[in-house]
């Protein structure tokens, strides 16, 4: 018995190759990236062909023709592919009919004709994406990451966002139109297209990040603090609620943090690679306080720190973690705040030592 696709999208349906340009030019709805990513972890040679075409159509350096009708050229470029084969009396003289296959029907040619789409129709929306007039996703989108596994997503701008373990990001209804505005819980990193005229802000708890030109990440905690390191450019961090001369703007080098008060602080040349240690998957603590270690556990490993004695929330960690096994993390991490960590289940309890441990 034949099994069927897990995913809806057929090779041979111009409808997939319209969900994959909508995908690269990063103008998919929610549900339509969740299903081409589905679809292109079935066979991994399917991804290296998307990403192909991806850095292909950005070798495209045209400008969009006024009144460009994305739809009536999708339509065309569809019609060209369904077009019945039309054979020239020359063919018929040569080879024998039964014998004779439509160049569209043969490997060669339909790959030539998918690719073709997917470039055009990729192309398309990327010319319309930054016109003014184009349309915009309407609908706002979220996006969560699982414990243990980072994300990476193209907002519809070209903006990039690495999305940190067991977080989550909303992309606000109509992003691109006129302002290009997102939410975090958890940790992100973002490249960002500059646009002057439409500036990119990510809200992250009662903090407001707007960006002047750069690549920075984004980081939440338990008590409502946000934390700012920019990687290139610079980023203004302030309070929501907050004047926007009350700010401070961040520059390449610079650690920021905001904490639950609204009071912005700056720490000039303290950022580090140890900051973005996150995005290859190394977890790096410097004199970290327990409950920044907790958030980060609950995050990557899915366990729950818990400390049952309050003078534990005082203590800090140095420690660097690149994939050990949970047991194996909590005994480090119990050596080295000098405290016992019984594991029960998803839970991890942190009690002080037997007295004649101490010794």
């Amino acid at each position: 018995m034949t099994q069927e696709p897990s995913t809806p999208f057929n090779p041979d349906e111009a409808g997939t190759w319209e969900a994959l340009a909508r995908y690269l030019a990063g103008s998919s709805p929610a549900a339509e990236v969740e299903a081409v990513r589905a679809w292109l972890a079935e066979e991994p040679a399917r991804a290296d062909l998307l990403g192909a075409l991806d850095r292909a159509t950005r070798t495209l350096a045209f400008r969009a023709p006024p009144g460009l009708d994305v739809e009536a050229a999708l339509r065309a470029v569809r019609a060209r592919l369904d077009e019945p084969e039309v054979r020239p009396l020359g063919h018929r003289l040569r080879r024998a009919p039964e014998r004779w296959v439509a160049p569209w029907r043969t490997t060669p040619f339909r790959v030539a004709a998918t690719i073709a789409l997917v470039l055009g129709a990729a192309w398309i929306w990327r010319l319309t994406a930054g016109r003014e007039g184009a349309r915009a996703p309407v609908l706002e989108q979220a996006f969560a990451t699982p414990v243990g596994r980072t994300d990476s997503l193209r907002l519809p701008d070209g903006s990039l966002v690495l999305l940190g373990p067991g977080s989550d990001l909303t992309v606000a209804a109509g992003y691109g139109a006129d302002r290009r505005e997102v939410a975090l819980h958890g940790q992100a990193l973002f490249d960002v297209l500059h646009d002057p005229d439409r500036p990119f802000t990510v809200r992250a708890a009662h903090a407001l990040i707007v960006d002047l030109g750069t690549a920075f990440t984004v980081r939440t905690d338990e008590e409502e603090n946000v934390h700012v390191v920019v990687t290139a450019g610079s980023v203004l961090l302030n309070a929501a609620s907050a004047a926007p001369d009350r700010g401070v703007v961040l520059s390449a080098g610079d650690r920021g943090a905001l904490d639950a008060a609204g009071r912005a602080v700056a720490e000039r040349g303290a950022g580090s690679d140890d900051d973005l240690a996150w995005t290859r998957g190394r977890l790096v603590f410097d004199d970290a306080p327990l409950t920044r270690v907790a958030a980060d556990l609950r995050r990557w490993y899915g366990i729950e720190l818990i400390l049952t004695d309050p003078a534990f929330a005082e203590r800090h960690l140095t420690a660097t973690f690149e994939g050990e096994a949970v047991p194996k993390v909590l005994e480090v991490i119990g050596l080295a705040i000098g405290a016992r960590i019984e594991q029960r289940g998803d839970s991890a309890f942190v009690r002080p030592l037997p007295e004649d441990a101490r010794r």
